[in-house]
């Protein structure tokens, strides 16, 4: 809240989110509609020993998991974000990614950065609505989440 206790709260309208090609250059994909970031997870690591206080487990955190996420656009078939998404599919490598969420002006404000790994691209065409394409994804190795700077 604000100092007048009005809600902060922000739409998500001017989300962007690139994807990097394969040669590694950043491409937005094109109407992206909804995304689905990652819940991470650490594992629980069990240190449990033979004087752990009053006979109880103890545990400490271990690896963190990146989770999985999705990103779900407007079908367009055989466009360049179409292309891009086939291929980072077929490649099954991590591939850079960026999504920057939007100030309540719509600009990007706050930026996530990381790799990624597209597991699955399900697409749906319907008879009478828009035709969308769901990306299932894998978040995989270290990422990064700072506000967007100037002119970036």
């Amino acid at each position: 809240m604000d100092d007048n206790g009005n809600s902060e709260a922000r739409i998500g309208w001017g989300t962007e989110f690139d994807l990097a090609d394969d040669d590694g250059t950043p491409v937005e994909l094109d109407e992206v509609t909804e995304v689905n970031l990652p819940e991470e997870t650490a594992d629980d690591v069990e240190v449990t020993h033979y004087k752990s206080p009053k006979k109880k487990k103890e545990y400490r955190g271990g690896l963190i998991e990146g989770g999985e996420g999705s990103i779900v656009l407007n079908y367009i078939p055989g466009s360049a974000t179409d292309k891009l998404i086939s291929e980072a599919h077929q490649a099954g490598t991590p591939r850079a990614f960026e999504c920057r969420l939007p100030d309540e002006t719509g600009k990007p404000a706050w930026a996530i950065k990381g790799f990624l790994i597209v597991k699955s691209r399900g697409r749906a065409i319907p008879i009478g609505d828009r035709m969308s394409m769901t990306v299932s994804v894998r978040y995989t190795g270290d990422s990064s989440e700072a506000a967007v700077t100037a002119g970036a």
